[in-house]
């Protein structure tokens, strides 16, 4: 495998009030913003540091991973690039929790099955003055709306039908949990979840979109193989914010067991957003991070 020395830096404030992690890639600075919305303040203030933490590294994870090719669609070199191996020192608020071994073991382990990456972290602590958490978040309005199922929507029909089905079928209040990182994608999530509200009531639905932008320079592999950690993990943050135990996703099944379309498209070469084992892994992961079950 191609190996890379990745260091991680503290949050940096934008002009425009943007949190950018930043990172070097052999040396070479690369950076992605932050941005999470909707969400309560009483809510966020009641999450502990770890949760802060997760959704850092979660969000360093999808930057690294899309700012290291490849080797381009062609497979240069008989693909010997598509495995890559990343070297990861990087700032944590709790770093006597995040380097104890078994959850290292679990989260690296998790990560190699999504990718087939090797991320080998090495977690700093930060210093006592470290960044405020209240950074990331635009706050929405306080009230007391609270969801029975917390689900990840794209904004695709899969997401979608699932919506309608804890909605109408299941008489959820459901709140959905929208990454997007092009302005394209937004308006689309958005005018879904305005339709919605409008046939099924105001109250049974609340959306939270979080932004995260890769900065210029970053996002030159456009597989994408770790987005899914990203995305639970801030579906997982807004879940323990409502004080729930369980995020939910909806995917095209056949996508889902990973069978490959095409003779060549094999392992992590067909996506593993939701392999049964990615979901399983997940689900491991959350319960030793939250220290009880957690479900995905």
């Amino acid at each position: 495998m191609p190996e890379y020395q990745i260091r991680c830096f503290l949050p940096l404030a934008e002009s425009r009030g943007d949190e950018q992690l930043r990172f070097t890639v052999d040396g070479r600075t690369k950076g992605v913003t932050l941005k999470i919305g909707s969400l309560r303040k009483n809510l966020v203030t009641s999450l502990p540091e770890t949760v802060i933490d997760m959704i850092e590294i979660a969000a360093y994870v999808y930057a690294i991973d899309s700012s290291v090719s490849r080797g381009g669609p062609v497979d240069q070199q008989m693909a010997k690039k598509w495995h890559r191996q990343f070297f990861v020192e990087l700032p944590v608020r709790d770093a006597a929790f995040w380097n104890a071994p078994e959850l290292k073991k679990e989260l690296e382990e998790t990560l190699f099955f999504l990718s087939n990456d090797r991320f080998q972290f090495t977690f700093t602590q930060m210093e006592a003055e470290h960044p405020e958490r209240e950074r990331y978040f635009d706050f929405g309005k306080e009230n007391a709306w609270s969801p029975d199922t917390v689900m990840l929507f794209s904004g695709g029909l899969d997401s979608f039908a699932g919506a309608l089905e804890e909605i109408i079928e299941r008489n959820n209040k459901v709140a959905l949990i929208s990454h997007f990182s092009a302005t394209k994608i937004s308006p689309v999530q958005r005018n879904l979840q305005k339709a919605m509200a409008e046939k099924l009531g105001q109250h049974s639905l609340m959306y939270f979109p979080m932004q995260v932008q890769l900065k210029g320079g970053t996002n030159v592999e456009g597989t994408h193989r770790t987005r899914s950690f990203l995305f639970a993990a801030l579906g997982m943050a807004t879940a323990t914010a409502f004080g729930k135990e369980a995020i939910s996703f909806y995917e095209n099944g056949v996508v889902s067991l990973n069978l490959p379309p095409v003779r060549n498209v094999l392992g992590t070469r067909a996506t593993r957003t939701t392999h049964p084992q990615t979901l399983r892994r997940f689900e491991r992961l959350f319960s030793r991070i939250f220290g009880k079950p957690h479900c995905v």
